[in-house]
């Protein structure tokens, strides 16, 4: 487990030797190892032996868990994270930032590491120009400390691993809490020694969990038996089909022959029997019906359970309905939910270190400001969607309307095109306004100049 629980007394108490201890006690991450192995098809049937080793013996990796976070990540989102305030100076900040460490790449792996861990953590801190960074940090390299009963960290270990040029190995480990951080090292396997304690500026902890559920539980964790089941059948499957690949020719009463003889029969296609003679293939059958329907039901029990959907599924073909889609995500849906509640939380807390460190530069901004929204990248009738919106119109405000198309990522971008747009028509409208009526003086017909008036005649 990457997260430790105490007392927040219990902190404040730590000695060096506690720490090490901690240390100790914490570092591995065997579990780790394992999921993401089957993420990238590293599964337990590739180390699978037999006994007899004249059988074939085929190790077939069915990459379902890779396909189940593929699809959960994708849907959750595909589409970016956008955000929204009413202080202009303060959002731009933020997405210089964000342009910055490329963030939306940044969102799409944290989730994904934690779709394959069940958690995994971010790291804020400076670079040599003074910028503003994060990073993923994977979770066995990462354990946080929280205070009993409380979601916000108190501490945080961080463990780096590396070599040096003769390959021997050194190991690194930061020890931070909301003022300092706490220095380690270990060369060439010799015990950790202390090196430093540094205080930082970040005035918290600038380590950030993102985690998949409260169990802290991966989207295929919980059917990797299926897997290695759907392995194992579709291994022997092959292994049969090559043992039999070259059925054995049963021939009775065919004489004595020499392997010249035989070698002519091949070469003309045609064997000579004696009388009563007979000849036939030696074939194993296999139950492909039994064998199919014992697939079938584990590839159903893998999605059921993950609660991702056959998108390959005919059913998903044609153009559904947004009521159809729906119903065929709604397990899905679900799962996105509780994934986006809890990383809505890690964002907000990204967003609150940056808006500490930007007020310490001289801002004046409130992280509570910034409102985050998130859109799931699925499939939509669009015809259906723009008939939807017409049908609003003089119901709900432009700006609601606007939110209900799936084509329209940012709200508040398209309704300040928009307007920039009806300036312009305005504008034109009145270039054209003006042309006509210069158009309209010069086509009028001249007027006759009347002769000027004749002064009366004085008095003499």
């Amino acid at each position: 487990m990457p997260v430790l629980y105490m007392e927040r007394s219990a902190l404040g108490g730590l000695t060096e030797r506690d720490i090490k201890k901690i240390i100790e006690e914490n570092e591995g991450g065997t579990k780790y190892q394992r999921l993401e192995g089957y993420y990238v098809g590293d599964h337990d049937i590739l180390r699978y032996t037999k006994k007899d080793k004249a059988v074939p013996n085929n190790r077939l990796v069915n990459n379902m868990p890779r396909y189940i976070t593929d699809t959960a990540v994708g849907y959750f989102l595909g589409k970016p994270v956008t955000y929204s305030s009413q202080d202009d100076a303060f959002l731009q900040a933020l997405q210089d930032i964000f342009d910055y460490n490329d963030e939306q790449d940044e969102n799409t792996e944290l989730a994904k590491t934690a779709s394959i861990d069940g958690s995994c953590f971010e790291m804020l801190y400076m670079d040599e120009d003074a910028m503003i960074r994060f990073v993923k940090v994977a979770p066995g390299s990462c354990v946080m400390i929280y205070e009993t009963g409380y979601s916000t960290p108190m501490a945080a270990l961080r463990f780096i691993h590396s070599k040096d040029r003769d390959g021997n190995p050194i190991k690194k480990v930061e020890f931070w809490t909301s003022t300092e951080c706490w220095y380690f090292i270990s060369l060439h396997g010799g015990p950790l020694e202390l090196t430093d304690i540094v205080e930082h500026y970040w005035q918290d902890v600038p380590f950030i969990e993102y985690i998949n559920n409260e169990e802290r539980i991966g989207d295929f964790e919980g059917v990797i038996t299926l897997v290695d089941a759907y392995n194992r059948v579709q291994s022997n499957t092959a292994n049969f089909f090559q043992y039999n690949d070259e059925a054995i020719l049963k021939v009775l009463k065919m004489g004595e022959v020499t392997p010249q003889n035989i070698k002519d029969m091949k070469e003309a296609g045609a064997i000579l029997l004696e009388d009563g003679g007979d000849i036939q293939w030696l074939i194993k059958e296999v139950a492909d019906t039994p064998l199919e329907n014992y697939k079938q039901r584990l590839r159903e029990d893998m999605h059921l359970f993950s609660n991702v959907p056959n998108l390959n599924d005919e059913n998903f073909g044609g153009n559904l309905s947004g009521v159809a889609v729906s119903y065929k995500l709604w397990g899905l849906e679900q799962v996105c939910a509780i994934k986006e509640r809890k990383f809505k939380r890690a964002l907000q807390r990204r967003i609150e270190l940056i808006t500490t460190m930007l007020n310490i530069q001289g801002g004046h901004y409130d992280y509570r400001d910034i409102d985050l929204q998130f859109r799931r990248n699925r499939p939509q009738n669009l015809l259906e969607s723009a008939q939807i919106v017409t049908t609003l119109s003089g119901e709900l405000s432009r700006e609601s309307r606007l939110q209900m198309l799936p084509t329209v990522d940012n709200v508040q971008d398209e309704l300040q095109k928009l307007e920039e747009e009806k300036k312009a028509d305005m504008g034109d409208f009145g270039g054209y306004n003006a042309l006509a009526n210069a158009l309209q003086q010069a086509q009028a017909p001249e007027q006759p100049q009347q002769p000027p008036p004749v002064p009366a005649a004085g008095r003499g």
